[in-house]
Parts: C-alpha cells; sequence; structure tokens
C-alpha cells in the first residue's frame, strides 16, 4: 500500500484498501502480517525508485546490454526492456538495416549479451489521458529511461538457466509453426506458451467483444490443466504419488517459465506449489492464506509486479471466488456453479476493467459459461495431445488434426456469429477516482451482503452505482470540443450538451509508402485504433452520429477504418466527388450500415440549439484541397470553423460568400495545418478569430506551421495553439462561457 500510496495510482490504493477491509471483517489471520509485509515491500520500491537516475537526453551510453524476455521484433524494429552494465533498467530500440540483420538477431536477442552505442531518450507524451503512457509504462516496469541504439559493436553468449529454458521455449514455438495447420499455429503458441504476437487483430477483437481474452493468456486454467495432465500421466506410469507431486513441484517452475513468465501464470504456479507443498507435508492451508501468501511472495520477488494488469485481474478473480466459497458450496448444480463462477469474476473485476479498458464485455457472463468449459475440456487438452503426438507420433498427430481442424473452424464460426450480436459491449468510459471509488465500493458491500444470505434485491448495490456512473455525460449541460493530437493530422471530437450526439470530423491517419518486405510490421501503428478510438471509449462513446470527413487525403481519413470497424457510425459525410478516389475505395467495404450523404455548400442541421452548416465546396466535383467540406457551428455568440485542407483559394471563395457571417469568428481550426498554401492575411484580418487552433505534428517533414504564417498570426495579433506542443485541445462551453483545457 506505501507503493501506491507513494505514486499516482490511487486507484489501485482503493482496491487494496477495501481488500484489507475485507479481509479484516473475514478474521483472516494473517491480515496484519501481510499488512506489514507489502508496507515493507512498498518501502524497498520507494527507496529504489528514488535511487533511479532518470537519465538526461544529452547522455549517451556506451556498454554492454542484455535483453528481457518479452522483446520484439517487428518489421525494421527491435524493442523491449533491457538491462544495462550497471543493472539500470531501460526500454531499448533498435532499427534493423536488412533482412539478414533482422534474422540474426532473431537468433540472438533470447540469449545475449550486446555491446552496444546509444542516446537516452525522452518518451513521448501521451496523445490524451485515455492513450497509452510511455511514461508510466516505464515506471511501472521499473524503467529509468527510453535508449535509442544507434550501433552494436559486439555479442557474446549470455549463459544462464532462464536462457536456456528460453531456448526451449523458441523450439517449442518453431516446432508448433512447423507442425500445425496455420489456421491453428497462432492459436497453439497462446495456449500453449503464452506467445499471442501471432494472433489475428480481428481474432482478438472477437474475443474482446465476447469477453473471453482470458482463455488465450496463459492463466490457472492452463497450469491447472497441465498439472493435472502431468501428475495423471505420471500415476499411469506407476509413480507414487508423492514421488508425482514432487515432480510436479520441479517442473511447474520450468514450465512457467517457457510459458513466458505471466503475473497469472506465476499466481497460478506459486498457489499450486503451496497446496502441493502442504499435501506433501500433510498441512491444509487455508486458500485464503495460501492466496495471501503468493501475494507476498510475488511482490517480494518483484515488486513492479503490482502495476501489471495481469496481476490486479488474476488476484482480484482468485479473491473474489476464494471468499466467495460459502456460496459456491450450496450450488450443487455444475451448470450454475459455473454462471456463479463466471458472475463472480467479472463483478469483482468490473471496476478494474472498466479503468483499464473503458468498458466490459456484458456477453461474458452468458459466453464464459459455454467456452469455459469447452477450452476446460476440449480445446486445451487437445492442443496438448497435439503438441505430444506431432513431436512423438506425426502421423497420428496429422490424423487427428484432419478432423480436429474443421471442428475448430466452427467453434470459430460461432464465436464470430455471438460477436456479431449487437449491443454486447458497456462502454461507460474511464472512471475518475471519485467514480471508481464509488463502483469499488458498491462490489465491497455487495459481497459483505451476499456473504450472509443473497436476495436478488442486493444486485441493486450494484446496479444503481453502475447505472449513475453511465449516466454522468448524460447529465453534462457543456458542448465539448475536443482538438485531438493525432500527429500530422486531422480529427476533432464533438459532443453535443447532454450527450445529444457526437460527430467525428475527420480521422486523422498515417501517409503510407512503399516498403521493403522485412519492414513491414505484423501490427502497424493505426492512429484510429490507437489515438482516436480509445479517446472514444475513454469518453464513453460507443457510437457516432456522424463521421465527417473533410476531403480524402491520409491524414483526415486514414484511420476512418479503424473507426468502422470498432463504432457504430449512423451517417457518412464525404465531400461531392471524392467517392472514386483510392482511399474512400479502401474505406467503402466498411460503411455499409453508414448512410452516406454528400453536403455542399448550404446543407446544414441543427441539433438542440446549435446549427451546423457547411459553407463548402460549391460543386460536385472533386479536385483537391480547396473542395474540403468546410462545417461552421454556431452556438448562440459561439462559432467554430472546421476548414479541412482549405487553401488561400479557397479562402477567398469563403469570404466572398460568407465574410460577414465568419467575422469575429470564435475558434478557427486553421487550414492545412498552417501551410503557407493557406491562411491568407486577407481571410485572417477577415475573420480575426479568437483562438485558433493549428493540428500538427512534432517535427513533421513538411515544416507545419510555416514560419510565415505563425508570423502572420503573430503580427494581426491573433492567439494561437498547436497540438504538437499542446497535446489534446478541449474547448467547454456553457452559458458561463468558454473553458480551455490543454493536455500539456
Amino acid at each position: 500500500m506505501a507503493t501506491y500510496a507513494a505514486h499516482e495510482t490511487a486507484v489501485q490504493l482503493v482496491f487494496m484498501a477495501l481488500l484489507f477491509s475485507w479481509m479484516y471483517l473475514k478474521k483472516e489471520k494473517w491480515t496484519f502480517i501481510v499488512f506489514i509485509l507489502l508496507f515493507v515491500c512498498g518501502v524497498y520500491i520507494v527507496q529504489d525508485l528514488r535511487g533511479k537516475d532518470i537519465f538526461d537526453t544529452s547522455q549517451s551510453y556506451t556498454g554492454e546490454l542484455i535483453f528481457h524476455t518479452g522483446t520484439v521484433i517487428d518489421g525494421d524494429s527491435l524493442r523491449g526492456f533491457a538491462t544495462l552494465q550497471d543493472g539500470t533498467i531501460v526500454y531499448a530500440r533498435f532499427r534493423l538495416t536488412s533482412n539478414e540483420q533482422k534474422l540474426h538477431m532473431e537468433r540472438l536477442v533470447s540469449n545475449s549479451k550486446f555491446l552496444v552505442t546509444g542516446v537516452f531518450e525522452e518518451a513521448t507524451p501521451p496523445s490524451h489521458r485515455y492513450s497509452f503512457n510511455m511514461t508510466h509504462y516505464l515506471r511501472h516496469n521499473g524503467a529509468a529511461s527510453l535508449l535509442k541504439v544507434e550501433s552494436i559493436s559486439g555479442v557474446m553468449e549470455n549463459k544462464t538457466w532462464i536462457n536456456r529454458l528460453l531456448k526451449r521455449r523458441d523450439l517449442f514455438k518453431t516446432h508448433i509453426r512447423e507442425h500445425f495447420p496455420e489456421t491453428l499455429a497462432a492459436e497453439a503458441e497462446a495456449l500453449l506458451i503464452g506467445e499471442r504476437e501471432n494472433m489475428d487483430p480481428e481474432d482478438r477483437r472477437i474475443h474482446q467483444t465476447l469477453g473471453i481474452s482470458h482463455l488465450f493468456a496463459i492463466s490457472g486454467l492452463h497450469v491447472g490443466i497441465a498439472s493435472g495432465l502431468l501428475y495423471v500421466l505420471l500415476i499411469r506410469l506407476h509413480i507414487r504419488k508423492e514421488t508425482a507431486l514432487v515432480i510436479l513441484l520441479l517442473v511447474l517452475p520450468l514450465y512457467a517459465v517457457i510459458a513466458g513468465g505471466a503475473p497469472s501464470v506465476w499466481r497460478a504456479l506459486s498457489m499450486v506449489v503451496i497446496v502441493t507443498s502442504g499435501k506433501l507435508m500433510n498441512i491444509k492451508v487455508p486458500l485464503a492464506n495460501i492466496m495471501l501468501t503468493s501475494i507476498v511472495v510475488f511482490v517480494l520477488w518483484d515488486p513492479y509486479a503490482m502495476y501489471q494488469i495481469g496481476f490486479q485481474l488474476s488476484y482480484g478473480a482468485t479473491f473474489g471466488i476464494i471468499y466467495s466459497l460459502n456460496m459456491l458450496r450450496a450450488i450443487k448444480s455444475p451448470v450454475k456453479a459455473g454462471f456463479v463462477i463466471t458472475f463472480i469474476s467479472q463483478v469483482t473485476l468490473y471496476p478494474l476493467l472498466l479503468f483499464h479498458f473503458y468498458e466490459l464485455s456484458l456477453s461474458a457472463f452468458v459466453v464464459n459459461s459455454l467456452f469455459v468449459p469447452l477450452f476446460t475440456v476440449f480445446i486445451l487438452p487437445a492442443n496438448f495431445l497435439l503438441l505430444f503426438l506431432t513431436a512423438v507420433f506425426p502421423p497420428v498427430a496429422n490424423f487427428v488434426f484432419y478432423f480436429y481442424e474443421p471442428l475448430r473452424e466452427h467453434i470459430d464460426q460461432l464465436m464470430i456469429a455471438i460477436a456479431s450480436l449487437p449491443y454486447q459491449l458497456w462502454v461507460p468510459g474511464k472512471p475518475g477516482i471519485g467514480a471508481f471509488v464509488l463502483l469499488m465500493s458498491s462490489v465491497y458491500l455487495f459481497y459483505c451482503a451476499v456473504e450472509r444470505e443473497f436476495r436478488w434485491w442486493h444486485l441493486l448495490i450494484l446496479f444503481v452505482p453502475a447505472i449513475l456512473f453511465t449516466s454522468l455525460p448524460y447529465m453534462d449541460p457543456r458542448l465539448k470540443v475536443t482538438f485531438l493530437d493525432v500527429g500530422q493530422g486531422d480529427s476533432a471530437v464533438i459532443e453535443m450538451p447532454y450527450r445529444q450526439a457526437v460527430y467525428l470530423v475527420d480521422s486523422g491517419g498515417v501517409l503510407r509508402f512503399d516498403v521493403e518486405t522485412f519492414k513491414e510490421k505484423k501490427r502497424p501503428y493505426e492512429i484510429g485504433r490507437q489515438v482516436v478510438a480509445p479517446y472514444l471509449r475513454g469518453r464513453g462513446i460507443s457510437s457516432l452520429d456522424a463521421m465527417i470527413l473533410s476531403h480524402p487525403d491520409a491524414d483526415h481519413a486514414e484511420g476512418a477504418e479503424e473507426i468502422f470497424g470498432m463504432f457504430s457510425v449512423k451517417e457518412l459525410h464525404l465531400t461531392p466527388g471524392s467517392t472514386s478516389n483510392a482511399l474512400m475505395l479502401e474505406l467503402a467495404p466498411f460503411t455499409a450500415e453508414a448512410k452516406v450523404v454528400f453536403p455542399a455548400a448550404g446543407s446544414n442541421w441543427r441539433d438542440g440549439e446549435t446549427d451546423f452548416i457547411y459553407l463548402s465546396p460549391s460543386d460536385a466535383k472533386y479536385e483537391g484541397n480547396n473542395d474540403s467540406l468546410v462545417l461552421l457551428m454556431k452556438t448562440g455568440d459561439y462559432r467554430i470553423l472546421f476548414t479541412g485542407d482549405l487553401e488561400a483559394e479557397g479562402e477567398k471563395d469563403l469570404l466572398d460568400s460568407y465574410g460577414g457571417e465568419l467575422a469575429g469568428l470564435t475558434v478557427l481550426k486553421v487550414g492545412h495545418h498552417g501551410s503557407k498554401t493557406s491562411s491568407s492575411e486577407e481571410f485572417l484580418t477577415a475573420l480575426a478569430p479568437e483562438l485558433s487552433i493549428f493540428s500538427t505534428g512534432k517535427d513533421n517533414r513538411y515544416g507545419h506551421p510555416s514560419p510565415e504564417v505563425v508570423e502572420r498570426f503573430n503580427k494581426l495579433e491573433l492567439k494561437t495553439l498547436n497540438t504538437a506542443e499542446n497535446g489534446t485541445i478541449t474547448l467547454l462551453y456553457d452559458e458561463n462561457g468558454i473553458q480551455l483545457e490543454k493536455m500539456r
């Protein structure tokens, strides 16, 4: 608890406080011992963190570097946590220059010491509060800095017992890829050795929608099945039970390393080891004490594990189940018991799931009751069996694959069919500290109530706070306009008062170029998925009333494909004549359920007290930037102009038609990111906006905003903000005026 109190993670502090309160209520004998041990552990981390230097970016480094397990080679990028010569942990990145070097590093990275030269870098700030935060990621993994490796001048073999095991892991991976059918290999890697890098993103999305992602991450289920299979095999080989248990104690830690060493693996392993040791010594240890001992050992071994999502979810679910055993013992039906266990796990974890992922699968309560037994009884044992057969009896394995592969395909089709059903995800957004305390406390009170005797009205203890939290955006009377930091591109989110409607103006995107094959990434960076979508979900937005793509340039529209794949979009507004554009042709298959609109100058609609008016284009022929959709939003005296990539010629036409209406504008989204071909002095003088916003990428290749354009704004004494410098910018409007919020 001291660890959490010393940092920004108050959410985990609340979780731990409630956990210990429950333990005290249950009169657990070890409660105070655990308190003391965790306090000591917390002090250790605080001292450890204080002792770490955050390296200045002007510093360079030359010396040894050892990459940790989990280092990723994707395309021409090698990245992962690593240890320097003095024991300091960093996050190292190295750019590969050829396919030969890539193949060479794939062989060496897991079992070598490298002599490197590099420079320490500053972590890129997050785009917004819901996006990935590299600084927190480093801190929560005990890393002092980022290290950009510029050259590798030497390689030495790093002989350790863990590396020998990791070599076996690599052998397992190679074996699976060579002997399993292509359709089954990625799943087998995930289930057998915890390797999820090759899983298809669409499959991941389906698993997340159904709430069964945990089945593909090695956890207690996998450890239990592996332990059971090994134990039964040893007994069948006429090995004494005591000897079999000793063999389990020796083999399971090795399996944990080969399986990737995730917190959920070590949690399950440690509990199995304690139970098995107790059997050998004829000591019966309460499950609650086993869990607490496991937590203490884990935290003392790796204090930073407490920050890992897998640690929190694994122990959280175990906590809920252990402290519900009295209720579970009263249930006679295995089916009902399975459903109740799923319910307990989901209820216990849902505030944490919302905090980390901003959404919750509602279908998980039912779907897990189907798929957990299916994986337990059939899919997981089948993968263990097939791994054994492919190594010992390949012809028999091929025979089994002949029947198993189509059967597995039918199960996948069932998953897809269930995932396609509507309204499966509850997306209330990311809870703040106050909301998290409310939700977590409701879970605590629910358990306190049902401990005595369950009544259906007890569910209100859970539902009322959840409904209240979901309702918060619909109680907010403010108009919110957010200019997202999407790098070199445009994207803005308009949230109407009381969440009457949500509009997305452009989706950002990345301009992609043809690259050598070895540079192609398995999971390329996607603005829509990794910047825009997290903001929408973090705000509790699951559908868009309209997506407005000002014009079909990659930096405005390339991210739209991911948005359509993840959100319901009622209308798509496109500039007339742009449907034949290559980017729009790629997008078309994803827009089938949206109403496509081609607004022109004069098109408008009204939402509450706010008017939306398109001022451009004036014809149906798309010829480039000057045919961008230009949207004026008016509510009272508050006016925002979204200009797309409008250039000087288009600005002149706009003044000719709407000059009087645009004079004294409140906010101008500067056209074409501040390019020297836009923002003419005549245009800026006529509009005289109170605030102008540039949407650009830091150190972008185009030099936006142009120095001469910046000088023009300065000359006219017009206030400007730039997403490259300020991050995501939000404007909140109500009867009291405008409130400005900046990310940094």
